[in-house]
């Protein structure tokens, strides 16, 4: 398991989980919305919550790994979410830059090009 802290507090989370959510944070471009994120998590005495979270390009956030005698939560939707944003990210700027690519087969000229 792993200890995110993001802006002053803390929770405990599946590796899995906590690894998704970071390379989420770090994919986001410049310029990106803030996205509300819920991730599975254990509190303090054990027991299975779910952290509600806001993160963003500029969102500053530590993994550490910790064990933990809790059990840990089913984070299986949550990282395959995670990971879905993080492939969408990805291939969005793909995208744009192969769309960039063709416009300069039209005499664009590649110097306006982002």
């Amino acid at each position: 398991m792993k200890r995110i802290s993001f802006c002053g507090g803390s929770f405990l989370t599946t590796d899995g989980a906590a690894d998704a959510l970071l390379k989420l944070v770090v994919t986001f471009p410049n310029g990106h919305d803030f996205e509300l994120l819920k991730l599975p998590a254990v509190n303090n005495d054990g027991d299975e919550m779910v952290v509600q979270m806001v993160v963003g390009p500029g969102s500053e956030l530590i993994s550490v790994p910790e064990e933990s005698t809790s059990g840990e939560p089913d984070t299986l939707e949550a990282v395959a979410y995670l990971r879905s944003r993080v492939h969408t990210l990805i291939t969005s700027s793909e995208l744009t830059a192969s769309e960039a690519l063709s416009f300069m087969e039209y005499e664009w000229d590649a110097e306006y090009l982002l």
